[in-house]
Protein backbone atom coordinates (compact mmCIF):
# COMPACT_ATOMS: atom_id res chain seq x y z
CA UNK A 1 0.00 0.00 0.00
CA UNK A 2 2.81 2.38 0.94
CA UNK A 3 4.58 1.62 -2.35
CA UNK A 4 1.39 2.35 -4.30
CA UNK A 5 0.94 5.69 -2.51
CA UNK A 6 4.59 6.57 -3.13
CA UNK A 7 4.18 5.74 -6.82
CA UNK A 8 1.11 7.97 -7.10
CA UNK A 9 2.95 10.82 -5.37
CA UNK A 10 5.91 10.39 -7.71
CA UNK A 11 3.63 10.54 -10.76
CA UNK A 12 1.89 13.64 -9.41
CA UNK A 13 5.28 15.28 -8.71
CA UNK A 14 6.49 14.57 -12.24
CA UNK A 15 3.28 15.98 -13.69
CA UNK A 16 3.63 19.18 -11.67
CA UNK A 17 7.28 19.73 -12.49
CA UNK A 18 6.87 18.90 -16.17
CA UNK A 19 4.10 21.45 -16.59
CA UNK A 20 5.86 24.26 -14.77
CA UNK A 21 5.84 27.23 -17.12
CA UNK A 22 8.99 29.04 -18.17
CA UNK A 23 9.14 32.63 -19.36
CA UNK A 24 12.24 33.65 -21.29
CA UNK A 25 13.64 36.73 -22.97
CA UNK A 26 14.86 36.94 -26.57
CA UNK A 27 16.99 39.90 -27.67
CA UNK A 28 18.22 41.18 -31.02
CA UNK A 29 21.32 43.37 -31.12
CA UNK A 30 23.32 44.70 -34.06
CA UNK A 31 26.65 45.27 -32.31
CA UNK A 32 28.24 47.40 -35.09
CA UNK A 33 31.22 45.47 -36.38
CA UNK A 34 32.59 43.13 -33.74
CA UNK A 35 35.84 41.99 -35.33
CA UNK A 36 38.60 39.77 -33.99
CA UNK A 37 42.37 40.24 -34.29
CA UNK A 38 42.91 37.69 -37.06
CA UNK A 39 43.79 38.98 -40.51
CA UNK A 40 41.52 37.03 -42.86
CA UNK A 41 41.57 39.34 -45.87
CA UNK A 42 37.83 40.04 -45.76
CA UNK A 43 37.89 42.79 -43.10
CA UNK A 44 36.71 46.31 -43.66
CA UNK A 45 39.85 48.42 -44.05
CA UNK A 46 39.46 50.14 -40.69
CA UNK A 47 39.25 46.76 -38.91
CA UNK A 48 42.44 45.25 -40.30
CA UNK A 49 44.42 44.46 -37.13
CA UNK A 50 47.35 46.61 -36.01
CA UNK A 51 47.24 49.23 -38.73
CA UNK A 52 46.94 53.01 -38.61
CA UNK A 53 43.26 52.67 -37.68
CA UNK A 54 44.24 51.36 -34.27
CA UNK A 55 42.30 48.08 -34.23
CA UNK A 56 44.57 46.60 -31.55
CA UNK A 57 44.16 44.09 -28.73
CA UNK A 58 43.43 46.87 -26.25
CA UNK A 59 40.76 48.42 -28.49
CA UNK A 60 39.20 45.01 -29.22
CA UNK A 61 39.02 44.32 -25.47
CA UNK A 62 37.21 47.64 -24.91
CA UNK A 63 34.74 46.99 -27.74
CA UNK A 64 33.96 43.47 -26.49
CA UNK A 65 33.66 44.64 -22.88
CA UNK A 66 31.27 47.43 -23.84
CA UNK A 67 29.02 45.13 -25.87
CA UNK A 68 29.14 42.50 -23.12
CA UNK A 69 28.03 45.08 -20.55
CA UNK A 70 24.94 45.87 -22.64
CA UNK A 71 24.08 42.18 -23.02
CA UNK A 72 24.67 41.64 -19.28
CA UNK A 73 22.20 44.41 -18.49
CA UNK A 74 19.68 42.98 -20.94
CA UNK A 75 19.66 39.70 -18.97
CA UNK A 76 18.42 37.73 -21.94
CA UNK A 77 18.11 33.99 -22.37
CA UNK A 78 18.72 34.12 -26.12
CA UNK A 79 20.67 36.86 -27.94
CA UNK A 80 20.41 37.17 -31.73
CA UNK A 81 23.44 39.11 -32.97
CA UNK A 82 24.31 40.89 -36.18
CA UNK A 83 27.67 42.18 -37.48
CA UNK A 84 29.83 39.48 -35.88
CA UNK A 85 32.92 38.89 -37.99
CA UNK A 86 33.74 35.32 -37.04
CA UNK A 87 33.35 32.45 -34.63
CA UNK A 88 36.49 33.65 -32.82
CA UNK A 89 34.97 37.11 -32.19
CA UNK A 90 31.76 35.42 -30.99
CA UNK A 91 33.79 33.26 -28.60
CA UNK A 92 35.60 36.35 -27.28
CA UNK A 93 32.25 37.98 -26.53
CA UNK A 94 30.94 34.80 -24.91
CA UNK A 95 34.06 34.56 -22.71
CA UNK A 96 33.70 38.16 -21.58
CA UNK A 97 30.06 37.51 -20.65
CA UNK A 98 31.20 34.52 -18.62
CA UNK A 99 33.59 36.84 -16.75
CA UNK A 100 30.51 38.90 -15.90
CA UNK A 101 28.77 35.82 -14.51
CA UNK A 102 26.56 35.23 -17.56
CA UNK A 103 26.92 31.83 -19.23
CA UNK A 104 25.66 31.07 -22.72
CA UNK A 105 26.67 27.43 -23.25
CA UNK A 106 25.20 27.25 -26.77
CA UNK A 107 26.22 29.42 -29.71
CA UNK A 108 26.22 29.41 -33.50
CA UNK A 109 27.24 31.68 -36.37
CA UNK A 110 26.26 31.75 -40.06
CA UNK A 111 29.78 31.22 -41.39
CA UNK A 112 29.32 28.88 -44.36
CA UNK A 113 29.59 31.92 -46.64
CA UNK A 114 32.66 34.13 -46.31
CA UNK A 115 30.94 37.48 -45.80
CA UNK A 116 32.63 40.28 -43.87
CA UNK A 117 30.11 40.22 -41.02
CA UNK A 118 27.59 37.56 -40.07
CA UNK A 119 24.54 36.69 -37.99
CA UNK A 120 25.11 34.75 -34.78
CA UNK A 121 23.35 33.65 -31.61
CA UNK A 122 24.10 33.04 -27.94
CA UNK A 123 21.66 30.82 -26.05
CA UNK A 124 21.05 29.37 -22.62
CA UNK A 125 18.87 26.74 -24.29
CA UNK A 126 20.19 23.84 -26.38
CA UNK A 127 20.48 24.49 -30.11
CA UNK A 128 19.37 21.23 -31.66
CA UNK A 129 19.69 22.28 -35.29
CA UNK A 130 21.52 24.95 -37.27
CA UNK A 131 20.84 25.86 -40.90
CA UNK A 132 21.75 28.75 -43.15
CA UNK A 133 19.42 30.22 -45.77
CA UNK A 134 21.27 31.51 -48.81
CA UNK A 135 20.05 34.65 -50.52
CA UNK A 136 20.17 34.99 -54.31
CA UNK A 137 22.85 37.66 -54.34
CA UNK A 138 26.64 37.34 -54.48
CA UNK A 139 27.39 39.57 -51.49
CA UNK A 140 24.29 38.80 -49.40
CA UNK A 141 24.72 37.56 -45.86
CA UNK A 142 23.15 34.20 -45.01
CA UNK A 143 20.09 34.10 -42.77
CA UNK A 144 20.85 32.02 -39.67
CA UNK A 145 18.13 29.50 -38.85
CA UNK A 146 18.36 27.73 -35.51
CA UNK A 147 16.02 25.41 -33.65
CA UNK A 148 15.98 25.72 -29.85
CA UNK A 149 14.83 23.15 -27.33
CA UNK A 150 12.99 24.93 -24.51
CA UNK A 151 11.87 22.39 -21.93
CA UNK A 152 10.95 19.97 -24.70
CA UNK A 153 9.32 22.62 -26.89
CA UNK A 154 10.77 23.66 -30.24
CA UNK A 155 11.24 27.27 -31.27
CA UNK A 156 12.82 28.27 -34.59
CA UNK A 157 14.66 31.58 -34.84
CA UNK A 158 15.38 33.12 -38.24
CA UNK A 159 18.15 35.67 -37.57
CA UNK A 160 18.40 38.29 -40.30
CA UNK A 161 20.73 41.04 -41.45
CA UNK A 162 19.39 42.38 -44.72
CA UNK A 163 21.11 44.68 -47.19
CA UNK A 164 21.57 48.24 -45.92
CA UNK A 165 19.71 51.26 -47.23
CA UNK A 166 22.73 52.33 -49.20
CA UNK A 167 21.05 50.18 -51.84
CA UNK A 168 17.45 50.18 -53.14
CA UNK A 169 14.57 47.99 -51.94
CA UNK A 170 15.15 45.28 -54.58
CA UNK A 171 18.22 44.17 -52.61
CA UNK A 172 16.12 43.61 -49.46
CA UNK A 173 13.37 41.86 -51.38
CA UNK A 174 15.91 39.16 -52.25
CA UNK A 175 16.29 38.43 -48.52
CA UNK A 176 12.53 38.52 -47.95
CA UNK A 177 11.88 36.04 -50.76
CA UNK A 178 14.50 33.58 -49.48
CA UNK A 179 13.05 33.84 -45.99
CA UNK A 180 9.43 33.55 -47.16
CA UNK A 181 10.23 30.46 -49.22
CA UNK A 182 11.63 28.74 -46.14
CA UNK A 183 8.87 29.66 -43.67
CA UNK A 184 6.19 28.63 -46.18
CA UNK A 185 7.53 25.07 -45.87
CA UNK A 186 6.67 25.01 -42.15
CA UNK A 187 3.41 23.61 -40.82
CA UNK A 188 0.96 26.18 -39.49
CA UNK A 189 1.48 25.11 -35.85
CA UNK A 190 5.29 25.48 -35.88
CA UNK A 191 6.53 28.15 -33.48
CA UNK A 192 9.02 30.53 -35.08
CA UNK A 193 10.30 34.09 -34.76
CA UNK A 194 11.72 36.36 -37.45
CA UNK A 195 14.30 38.58 -35.77
CA UNK A 196 17.25 40.82 -36.51
CA UNK A 197 18.30 43.84 -38.54
CA UNK A 198 16.02 43.97 -41.59
CA UNK A 199 17.27 47.43 -42.58
CA UNK A 200 13.57 48.16 -43.05
CA UNK A 201 11.09 50.14 -40.99
CA UNK A 202 8.15 48.21 -39.59
CA UNK A 203 6.01 50.37 -41.94
CA UNK A 204 8.54 50.59 -44.77
CA UNK A 205 5.76 50.60 -47.38
CA UNK A 206 4.89 54.09 -46.13
CA UNK A 207 8.32 55.51 -45.30
CA UNK A 208 10.09 54.59 -48.56
CA UNK A 209 7.21 55.36 -50.91
CA UNK A 210 8.42 58.79 -52.03
CA UNK A 211 12.14 57.96 -52.19
CA UNK A 212 13.30 57.46 -55.78
CA UNK A 213 16.61 56.15 -54.44
CA UNK A 214 14.97 53.37 -52.41
CA UNK A 215 11.73 52.67 -54.25
CA UNK A 216 12.83 50.75 -57.32
CA UNK A 217 10.08 48.14 -56.85
CA UNK A 218 6.88 50.08 -57.65
CA UNK A 219 6.00 50.38 -53.97
CA UNK A 220 6.56 46.70 -53.05
CA UNK A 221 8.62 46.06 -49.92
CA UNK A 222 10.24 42.94 -48.55
CA UNK A 223 9.25 43.36 -44.91
CA UNK A 224 5.62 44.34 -45.58
CA UNK A 225 4.50 42.77 -48.86
CA UNK A 226 6.68 39.67 -49.21
CA UNK A 227 6.53 38.74 -45.52
CA UNK A 228 2.85 39.79 -45.39
CA UNK A 229 2.84 42.17 -42.42
CA UNK A 230 0.28 44.35 -44.22
CA UNK A 231 -3.26 43.57 -45.31
CA UNK A 232 -5.42 45.88 -47.39
CA UNK A 233 -2.82 48.68 -47.06
CA UNK A 234 -2.87 48.48 -43.22
CA UNK A 235 -0.45 46.86 -40.80
CA UNK A 236 -1.56 43.43 -39.59
CA UNK A 237 -2.62 43.66 -35.96
CA UNK A 238 -2.97 40.81 -33.48
CA UNK A 239 -6.69 40.40 -34.15
CA UNK A 240 -6.07 39.82 -37.86
CA UNK A 241 -3.20 37.47 -37.02
CA UNK A 242 -5.14 35.32 -34.55
CA UNK A 243 -8.35 35.04 -36.58
CA UNK A 244 -6.69 34.05 -39.87
CA UNK A 245 -6.98 30.41 -40.92
CA UNK A 246 -3.29 29.89 -41.79
CA UNK A 247 0.06 31.60 -41.23
CA UNK A 248 -0.35 33.81 -44.30
CA UNK A 249 -0.02 37.07 -42.37
CA UNK A 250 2.64 37.97 -39.79
CA UNK A 251 2.61 40.50 -36.98
CA UNK A 252 5.30 43.12 -36.31
CA UNK A 253 5.71 43.76 -32.58
CA UNK A 254 6.72 47.43 -33.02
CA UNK A 255 2.96 48.07 -33.06
CA UNK A 256 2.80 47.37 -29.34
CA UNK A 257 4.57 50.48 -28.13
CA UNK A 258 3.89 54.19 -28.40
CA UNK A 259 4.71 55.62 -31.83
CA UNK A 260 7.28 58.02 -30.35
CA UNK A 261 9.36 55.03 -29.22
CA UNK A 262 9.22 53.09 -32.47
CA UNK A 263 12.84 53.38 -33.49
CA UNK A 264 16.16 51.64 -32.76
CA UNK A 265 18.49 53.44 -35.17
CA UNK A 266 19.04 57.15 -35.79
CA UNK A 267 20.32 57.84 -39.32
CA UNK A 268 21.29 61.52 -39.71
CA UNK A 269 18.43 62.55 -37.44
CA UNK A 270 15.98 60.20 -39.16
CA UNK A 271 14.77 57.64 -36.62
CA UNK A 272 14.28 54.16 -38.09
CA UNK A 273 12.94 50.85 -36.82
CA UNK A 274 15.47 48.72 -38.70
CA UNK A 275 15.56 46.01 -36.03
CA UNK A 276 12.39 43.92 -35.92
CA UNK A 277 10.72 40.98 -34.19
CA UNK A 278 7.98 39.47 -36.37
CA UNK A 279 5.61 36.74 -35.21
CA UNK A 280 3.27 34.10 -36.70
CA UNK A 281 -0.15 32.93 -35.55
CA UNK A 282 1.37 29.81 -33.96
CA UNK A 283 2.78 31.87 -31.07
CA UNK A 284 -0.77 32.88 -30.08
CA UNK A 285 -2.18 29.43 -29.33
CA UNK A 286 -2.23 27.08 -26.32
CA UNK A 287 0.51 24.73 -27.54
CA UNK A 288 4.29 24.80 -27.30
CA UNK A 289 5.76 28.29 -27.10
CA UNK A 290 3.64 31.42 -26.88
CA UNK A 291 4.36 35.13 -27.06
CA UNK A 292 3.97 37.14 -23.85
CA UNK A 293 1.54 39.73 -25.09
CA UNK A 294 2.68 43.35 -25.02
CA UNK A 295 6.21 42.41 -23.92
CA UNK A 296 8.12 43.85 -26.89
CA UNK A 297 10.28 46.93 -26.36
CA UNK A 298 13.67 48.44 -27.06
CA UNK A 299 16.51 48.74 -24.54
CA UNK A 300 17.46 52.39 -24.18
CA UNK A 301 19.18 53.19 -20.85
CA UNK A 302 20.91 56.53 -20.48
CA UNK A 303 24.41 55.15 -20.96
CA UNK A 304 23.62 54.12 -24.56
CA UNK A 305 23.21 57.79 -25.44
CA UNK A 306 25.62 60.68 -25.75
CA UNK A 307 23.61 63.85 -25.77
CA UNK A 308 20.55 63.10 -27.85
CA UNK A 309 22.34 60.62 -30.11
CA UNK A 310 22.86 56.88 -29.77
CA UNK A 311 26.37 56.40 -28.36
CA UNK A 312 27.77 54.39 -31.22
CA UNK A 313 31.32 53.05 -31.47
CA UNK A 314 33.58 56.10 -31.82
CA UNK A 315 36.24 56.76 -34.44
CA UNK A 316 38.19 59.94 -35.04
CA UNK A 317 36.59 62.15 -37.67
CA UNK A 318 39.87 63.63 -38.79
CA UNK A 319 42.65 61.77 -40.53
CA UNK A 320 42.11 58.05 -41.09
CA UNK A 321 39.29 57.52 -38.62
CA UNK A 322 41.24 55.86 -35.83
CA UNK A 323 39.29 53.87 -33.25
CA UNK A 324 38.91 55.84 -30.01
CA UNK A 325 37.94 52.98 -27.69
CA UNK A 326 34.61 54.56 -26.69
CA UNK A 327 30.95 53.85 -27.36
CA UNK A 328 28.78 50.83 -28.05
CA UNK A 329 26.80 50.41 -31.28
CA UNK A 330 24.77 52.51 -33.70
CA UNK A 331 21.73 50.31 -32.97
CA UNK A 332 19.69 49.91 -29.80
CA UNK A 333 18.80 46.35 -28.78
CA UNK A 334 15.20 45.18 -28.99
CA UNK A 335 13.59 42.32 -27.06
CA UNK A 336 10.44 40.33 -26.35
CA UNK A 337 9.37 37.67 -23.87
CA UNK A 338 8.04 34.22 -24.66
CA UNK A 339 6.58 31.47 -22.51
CA UNK A 340 5.72 27.79 -22.35
CA UNK A 341 2.33 28.87 -20.98
CA UNK A 342 -0.66 29.15 -23.32
CA UNK A 343 -1.09 32.60 -24.85
CA UNK A 344 -2.93 35.19 -22.72
CA UNK A 345 -4.32 38.22 -24.52
CA UNK A 346 -4.07 41.69 -23.03
CA UNK A 347 -6.51 44.35 -24.13
CA UNK A 348 -5.02 47.34 -25.91
CA UNK A 349 -5.96 50.88 -26.79
CA UNK A 350 -5.56 51.40 -30.52
CA UNK A 351 -3.47 53.99 -32.32
CA UNK A 352 -4.36 54.89 -35.92
CA UNK A 353 -1.76 52.45 -37.27
CA UNK A 354 -1.35 49.91 -34.53
CA UNK A 355 -1.54 49.03 -30.88
CA UNK A 356 -0.35 50.76 -27.74
CA UNK A 357 -0.10 49.59 -24.13
CA UNK A 358 -2.93 49.80 -21.65
CA UNK A 359 -3.78 53.07 -19.99
CA UNK A 360 -2.02 53.55 -16.68
CA UNK A 361 -3.59 51.55 -13.85
CA UNK A 362 -3.14 52.47 -10.20
CA UNK A 363 -1.25 49.81 -8.26
CA UNK A 364 0.54 49.32 -4.95
CA UNK A 365 4.11 48.08 -4.96
CA UNK A 366 2.94 44.83 -3.36
CA UNK A 367 0.82 44.16 -6.48
CA UNK A 368 3.96 44.16 -8.63
CA UNK A 369 5.18 40.97 -6.97
CA UNK A 370 2.21 39.01 -8.32
CA UNK A 371 1.99 40.75 -11.71
CA UNK A 372 3.19 39.11 -14.92
CA UNK A 373 6.60 40.28 -16.07
CA UNK A 374 7.07 42.27 -19.26
CA UNK A 375 5.62 45.61 -20.34
CA UNK A 376 3.17 47.09 -17.84
CA UNK A 377 1.67 50.50 -17.22
CA UNK A 378 1.21 50.78 -13.45
CA UNK A 379 0.83 54.09 -11.64
CA UNK A 380 2.59 54.05 -8.25
CA UNK A 381 1.83 56.81 -5.74
CA UNK A 382 3.84 58.18 -2.78
CA UNK A 383 6.97 56.09 -3.29
CA UNK A 384 9.93 56.97 -1.06
CA UNK A 385 13.48 56.39 -2.29
CA UNK A 386 15.01 54.45 0.62
CA UNK A 387 18.21 53.40 -1.17
CA UNK A 388 20.28 54.73 -4.06
CA UNK A 389 23.44 53.46 -5.72
CA UNK A 390 24.20 55.06 -9.08
CA UNK A 391 21.06 54.73 -11.17
CA UNK A 392 19.78 51.82 -9.05
CA UNK A 393 17.19 52.73 -6.41
CA UNK A 394 14.81 51.05 -4.00
CA UNK A 395 11.39 52.59 -3.47
CA UNK A 396 8.84 51.83 -0.76
CA UNK A 397 5.33 52.89 0.11
CA UNK A 398 4.23 53.64 3.68
CA UNK A 399 3.15 50.45 5.45
CA UNK A 400 3.80 48.63 2.19
CA UNK A 401 6.52 46.76 0.35
CA UNK A 402 9.79 47.84 -1.24
CA UNK A 403 10.94 47.09 -4.78
CA UNK A 404 14.21 47.47 -6.68
CA UNK A 405 14.41 49.78 -9.73
CA UNK A 406 17.27 48.59 -11.93
CA UNK A 407 19.31 51.24 -13.78
CA UNK A 408 16.34 53.56 -14.27
CA UNK A 409 16.43 55.83 -11.22
CA UNK A 410 19.21 58.22 -12.16
CA UNK A 411 17.02 61.31 -11.74
CA UNK A 412 15.53 60.22 -8.41
CA UNK A 413 16.97 61.40 -5.09
CA UNK A 414 17.44 59.60 -1.80
CA UNK A 415 14.79 60.41 0.82
CA UNK A 416 12.37 62.04 -1.60
CA UNK A 417 8.83 61.01 -2.45
CA UNK A 418 7.66 60.38 -6.02
CA UNK A 419 4.67 59.47 -8.09
CA UNK A 420 5.74 57.43 -11.11
CA UNK A 421 4.67 54.87 -13.68
CA UNK A 422 6.27 51.42 -13.83
CA UNK A 423 6.62 50.46 -17.48
CA UNK A 424 8.45 47.14 -17.36
CA UNK A 425 8.86 44.33 -14.80
CA UNK A 426 11.46 41.57 -14.77
CA UNK A 427 12.55 38.64 -12.61
CA UNK A 428 16.33 38.32 -12.28
CA UNK A 429 17.08 34.97 -10.66
CA UNK A 430 14.13 35.47 -8.32
CA UNK A 431 14.54 39.21 -7.72
CA UNK A 432 11.49 41.16 -8.89
CA UNK A 433 12.59 44.42 -10.50
CA UNK A 434 11.21 47.45 -12.26
CA UNK A 435 13.45 48.01 -15.28
CA UNK A 436 11.72 51.00 -16.87
CA UNK A 437 9.83 53.93 -15.38
CA UNK A 438 8.23 57.09 -16.74
CA UNK A 439 6.15 60.09 -15.67
CA UNK A 440 8.32 60.64 -12.58
CA UNK A 441 7.00 63.46 -10.43
CA UNK A 442 8.68 64.59 -7.21
CA UNK A 443 6.14 65.48 -4.52
CA UNK A 444 8.35 66.26 -1.52
CA UNK A 445 10.60 64.81 1.15
CA UNK A 446 9.69 61.80 3.27
CA UNK A 447 8.49 62.51 6.78
CA UNK A 448 9.71 60.11 9.49
CA UNK A 449 12.07 58.49 7.00
CA UNK A 450 13.47 55.93 9.47
CA UNK A 451 10.06 54.27 9.74
CA UNK A 452 10.56 52.95 6.19
CA UNK A 453 13.67 50.97 7.21
CA UNK A 454 14.06 47.62 8.99
CA UNK A 455 15.37 48.26 12.50
CA UNK A 456 14.20 45.25 14.57
CA UNK A 457 17.31 43.07 15.27
CA UNK A 458 15.13 39.95 15.68
CA UNK A 459 13.86 40.17 12.08
CA UNK A 460 14.42 37.18 9.83
CA UNK A 461 15.96 38.94 6.83
CA UNK A 462 15.43 35.83 4.65
CA UNK A 463 11.64 36.11 4.68
CA UNK A 464 10.35 36.32 1.09
CA UNK A 465 8.24 39.40 1.82
CA UNK A 466 11.35 41.40 2.77
CA UNK A 467 12.93 41.32 -0.70
CA UNK A 468 14.54 44.72 -1.49
CA UNK A 469 13.88 46.09 2.01
CA UNK A 470 16.64 48.20 3.56
CA UNK A 471 18.15 47.37 6.95
CA UNK A 472 19.10 50.43 9.00
CA UNK A 473 21.60 48.57 11.21
CA UNK A 474 22.49 44.98 12.08
CA UNK A 475 25.29 43.42 14.12
CA UNK A 476 26.68 39.92 13.78
CA UNK A 477 29.60 37.75 12.66
CA UNK A 478 30.95 37.18 9.17
CA UNK A 479 31.86 33.58 8.43
CA UNK A 480 32.53 31.97 5.05
CA UNK A 481 30.31 34.27 3.03
CA UNK A 482 27.46 34.43 5.54
CA UNK A 483 26.26 36.97 8.08
CA UNK A 484 25.32 35.28 11.37
CA UNK A 485 23.00 37.32 13.56
CA UNK A 486 20.25 37.03 16.18
CA UNK A 487 19.35 33.56 17.41
CA UNK A 488 21.16 31.19 15.05
CA UNK A 489 20.09 33.04 11.93
CA UNK A 490 22.23 33.55 8.85
CA UNK A 491 21.99 35.12 5.40
CA UNK A 492 24.37 35.23 2.45
CA UNK A 493 26.45 38.39 1.95
CA UNK A 494 27.20 39.64 -1.55
CA UNK A 495 30.07 42.11 -1.99
CA UNK A 496 30.02 44.31 -5.09
CA UNK A 497 33.71 44.95 -4.37
CA UNK A 498 35.48 41.85 -3.08
CA UNK A 499 38.01 44.04 -1.24
CA UNK A 500 35.25 44.91 1.24
CA UNK A 501 35.08 41.30 2.43
CA UNK A 502 36.13 41.03 6.12
CA UNK A 503 38.17 38.22 7.64
CA UNK A 504 36.45 35.03 8.72
CA UNK A 505 34.86 35.14 12.18
CA UNK A 506 34.99 38.95 12.26
CA UNK A 507 32.41 40.87 14.25
CA UNK A 508 30.77 43.26 11.82
CA UNK A 509 28.16 46.01 11.79
CA UNK A 510 26.07 46.53 8.68
CA UNK A 511 24.52 49.93 8.05
CA UNK A 512 21.91 50.86 5.47
CA UNK A 513 22.11 47.71 3.35
CA UNK A 514 19.46 46.25 1.06
CA UNK A 515 18.17 42.71 0.97
CA UNK A 516 18.74 41.34 -2.50
CA UNK A 517 18.02 38.00 -4.09
CA UNK A 518 20.10 35.85 -6.42
CA UNK A 519 18.57 32.36 -6.34
CA UNK A 520 18.30 32.91 -2.58
CA UNK A 521 18.09 35.92 -0.23
CA UNK A 522 21.28 37.89 0.33
CA UNK A 523 22.40 41.17 1.81
CA UNK A 524 24.15 43.38 -0.72
CA UNK A 525 27.24 45.40 0.24
CA UNK A 526 28.02 48.06 -2.36
CA UNK A 527 29.84 50.80 -0.42
CA UNK A 528 32.65 50.91 2.11
CA UNK A 529 30.45 52.87 4.52
CA UNK A 530 28.00 49.98 4.74
CA UNK A 531 30.24 47.63 6.73
CA UNK A 532 32.46 48.06 9.79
Amino acid sequence: MKKAIALVLLILFCCVTSTEARTFKVVSYNVENLFDLNKDGTEYTEYIPNTGYGWTKNIVDIKITNIAEVIKDLRADVVALQEIESKSSLILLRSKLKDFGLDYPYFEIADSKNTTVKCAVLSKFPIIKKEEIRVDSKFARNILKITLDIDGNRLILFINHWRSKRGPESGRIAYAKALKEDIDKLKDDVDFVLIGDFNSNYNEYKTFRNSSRLNDTAGITGINHILMTVKDFEMVNEQVLITQVSNKYLYNTWLEINMTRRWSYNFFGNKNSLDNIILPKALYDDKGISYVDNSFDKFDPDYLFKGNAVYRWQRAKNGRGKHLGKGYSDHLPIFAYFSTEPFHSKKHDTFPDGIAPLKSQKRDISDLYTSRIGNVNYSLKHCVVIYKYGSDVVIKQKNGRAIFIYKAGRNMEYGKVYNLTARRLYDYHGLREITEISEIKEIGKAANFTSYLLSDPSTDFSEPGLQSEVISKAEGIYKRGYFYYGSNRKIKLYFKNKKLRPKNNSKIVLKHVKIGFYKRPQIVIEKKTQIK
